[in-house]
């Protein structure tokens, strides 16, 4: 006879199958509902989004295109539909419209640009922006301040120099470039205050802004005074590429800037901004300096060494860093028309590592 025992452990294991498969087909039937719940859901959302885009894509079309030859100072409103009027109270709809204006604004100029920012003033939609600078979220500022530099809303600029030193590098970013977009070279008086480090992707950016500019004098001494190391540095990199020689002692006092990074930045800049005294300012700074620096003295003494340099330079052959000393023997015959006889009279004087130096040497000139 079967057990009472082992009956009741058959529909234990019945019972235990029974309740799993009861679950498995739940939650397929679940992941179906939600399947074609999203499907229809995002089929709505597309229609909708086809929509939207077409009304957004005609009022675009509208501004491009819009003339008006009435009204002579040109400020009488673009027809807009009572829909999409109706629609401005829509965020989705609002952020597609915004969206595509800035990109349609991006690859258009004169009257149709012009056209594009009555539109988008119009609907007031800067209204919409300039709320968002106050957000929370570091993103919408950011997104914001963008927002208003694409759509030349040069009215706002002085709202716009409060994020010039923002807590959120991003915003920071997108706030000092639209000083320069709206205000060319002065636009970098945001230097006179700003805080926090300008990252070198920044200068990079705000160097080839100032790039499509006309150059402008402006008065950059105050910056070399700056607390913030990256402000000095970024004016180092100015008066370089602008070819500052009014700035040469201004440049030279960072020679002894605590910072090596600025430091190693001024003998970069006055690599193109020097005197008969700059080699003089290296020398005399050059036991002091780091590894790093060093070397860059002694590149850029290729170009501002005269004759009076050499016995620094020869001195220098004796040096423990063979960097250095290979350094010192190209700054040596760069700088000075005889400086490769002063060099092989110097290794026959000395012992084998100078003589492999010099024919290293004469290796890179007969190349």
């Amino acid at each position: 006879m079967v057990s009472k025992a082992y009956l009741l452990s058959v529909f234990s294991i019945w019972h235990i199958q029974n309740i799993v498969l009861a679950g498995i087909i739940l939650l397929i039937l679940g992941l179906l509902v939600y399947m074609l719940s999203y499907m229809y859901f995002k089929s709505v959302y597309d229609k909708k989004f086809d929509k939207w885009s077409l009304i957004s894509d005609l009022l675009i079309r509208k501004a491009v295109f819009y003339d008006d030859e009435e009204e002579s100072e040109g400020d009488s409103a673009i027809p807009v539909t009572a829909r999409a009027e109706k629609l401005m109270d829509n965020k989705h709809f609002r952020k597609l419209l915004i969206n595509e204006i800035m990109s349609a604004k991006r690859s258009i100029t004169g009257i149709s640009a012009d056209n594009l920012k009555h539109l988008y003033v119009q609907l007031g939609l800067d209204k919409y922006a300039l709320g968002n600078l106050s957000s929370g979220r570091w993103y919408i500022r950011a997104k914001a301040i963008q927002e208003l530099t694409i759509m030349s809303m040069h009215e706002f600029v002085d709202q716009l120099c409060l994020y010039a030193d923002d807590k959120n590098d991003l915003v920071r970013m997108e706030a000092q470039s639209a000083l320069i977009q709206f205000n060319g070279f002065d636009g970098l008086h945001f230097l006179d205050t700003v805080t926090y480090p300008i990252s070198n992707w920044q200068q990079i950016k705000l160097l080839q802004q100032l790039s499509h500019l006309p150059p402008a004098n402006i008065d950059m001494t105050q910056w070399f005074k700056s607390d913030n190391s990256s402000v000095i540095i970024f004016t180092l990199k100015l008066a370089r590429i602008y070819q500052r020689f009014d700035l040469y002692y201004d440049i030279v006092s960072c020679l002894d800037h605590p910072d090596p990074l600025v430091r190693y930045e001024a003998i970069h800049c006055l690599n193109e901004i020097y005197t008969d005294e700059t080699s003089d300012d290296f020398i005399s700074r050059f036991l002091g300096e780091i590894l790093k620096n060093q070397l860059a003295m002694i590149k850029v003494m290729e170009t501002v060494g005269t004759e009076k340099d050499v016995l620094f330079l020869l001195d220098l052959l004796n040096h423990e860093n063979d960097e250095i000393k290979i350094g010192a023997a190209r700054a040596l015959v760069q700088s000075n028309k005889d400086g490769m006889v002063s060099l092989e009279k110097y290794s026959k004087e000395s012992n084998d590592s100078i003589n492999e130096i010099v024919m290293h040497i004469k290796g890179e000139v007969a190349a």
